[in-house]
């Protein structure tokens, strides 16, 4: 009688371990679903609801009762038969087991207009030819309102600086004619009338005048920072170091009793607008002049690195620097670290630099320390060869 009792306790826990063993993965599968945070869907291969998730019940504001066991597109008063979702499950599965990111927009009853991002899995079932698909919802409904309002803001800002573009080349644009007479008459009264003129009057006439300079050279250069973003570009091959020499020449007029060692290194072949990179390489050559004014003899070097497969050009001086902690305003419009008392300039020609380069799809930086030099950097995106 105890050895059949002990027959019988045995082929229990045997049968209660098989039990276990059958019922485990659909608990574990069960709890991975429960888990998951994005509602999920199992279909069978009728499009049936074989189970859904926690966060589904949730989310949709369904009961089960009113789920499991239903064709998917009739859930919820067939709120669920949508168009796209039909492609999804009968046209675009069928011919591929997995598909990811499909997006679907449908507005449903309680929670109103949602975008989703539907990622599919067709199942094959080890035992027979039943398949079953694993449906995976994202909302992404708030997302796509950020990015709408990014992009209206974006075309908002886009028009406020064609706008504010347009208002700088016409007011600039203007501005030449009277400037020029005012220029032209002073140095007339300068020139021809000195004598006629006390010394007092004489002066405040010279300081109309290099003050009506400077202003001309400021809307030359608005006019030039305007130009380059409105004209088109070409994109022919460019060798950067006959641009250096042209831009030395254009600029060795004005240095006529400097010392000023120039360095060439090695500058690859680059893809471009060789007018606009010509630019580039005059006013950065033209700032190291003007801040190693005070260097005898002035060191400028022009070279280039390869940095990441990516080709970095640059223009080193041993000039005045600037301090880092100011480097964010080198390339702004206007802003100086200098006083124009000390160094001269309209504070455009570094902003210039940069609208090129980034227009060439690269970027521009400098790395400086005050009273030891100069370092501006760039390069030419995906147009570098």
């Amino acid at each position: 009688m105890k050895k059949h009792a002990e027959q019988t306790n045995k082929a229990r826990k045997k049968l209660e371990a098989a039990q276990l063993l059958k019922n485990y993965p659909s608990e574990f599968a069960e709890n991975i679903i429960n888990t998951v945070r994005e509602p999920l869907i199992v279909l069978d291969q009728d499009l049936r609801v074989v189970k859904v998730s926690r966060s589904f019940y949730d989310f949709f504001k369904v009961k089960p009762e009113d789920t499991v066991g239903q064709l998917i597109y009739d859930l919820g008063d067939k709120q669920w038969d949508i168009p796209k979702l039909r492609d999804l499950l009968e046209t675009i599965l069928p011919q591929k087991a997995a598909f990811d990111s499909y997006e679907v927009e449908h507005d449903f009853v309680g929670i109103g207009k949602r975008t989703m991002l539907l990622n599919a899995r067709q199942i094959e079932q080890p035992l027979g030819k039943e398949r079953i698909i694993l449906l995976a919802i994202e909302d992404i409904t708030e997302r796509k309102a950020i990015e709408a309002g990014l992009e209206n803001t974006r075309k908002e800002l886009e028009a406020a600086n064609k706008e504010l573009e347009a208002f700088t080349y016409s007011v600039s644009h203007d501005l030449r004619a009277p400037l020029r007479a005012v220029i032209g008459f002073s140095r007339i009264l300068i020139d021809e009338h000195a004598a006629l003129l006390s010394p007092e009057i004489q002066r405040y006439l010279g300081l109309v005048l290099s003050n009506t300079l400077q202003m001309g050279r400021l809307v030359d250069d608005l006019l030039s920072f305007s130009r380059f973003n409105r004209q088109a570009m070409a994109g022919g091959l460019v060798d950067p170091v006959q641009l250096v020499r042209e831009a030395m020449d254009l600029l060795g007029g004005e240095q006529p009793d400097r010392r000023v060692k120039l360095t060439v290194g090695d500058l690859p072949s680059c893809r471009g607008d060789r007018a606009m990179l010509k630019q580039v390489f005059v006013n950065l050559l033209s700032n190291s002049l003007k801040f190693t004014h005070h260097r005898d003899p002035a060191v400028i070097e022009v070279g280039s690195s390869r940095k990441d497969g990516e080709t970095i050009y640059f223009v080193r001086d041993n000039g005045a620097g600037f301090d880092m902690r100011y480097v964010g305003k080198l390339f702004s419009v206007f802003q100086r670290l200098h006083s124009s008392e000390t160094y001269e300039g309209t504070g455009v020609g570094l902003a210039i630099v940069q609208r090129i380069v980034h227009r060439h799809g690269g970027r521009a930086w400098a790395e400086g320390e005050p009273d030891k030099g100069a370092t501006f950097y760039f390069t030419l995106g995906g147009m570098n060869s």
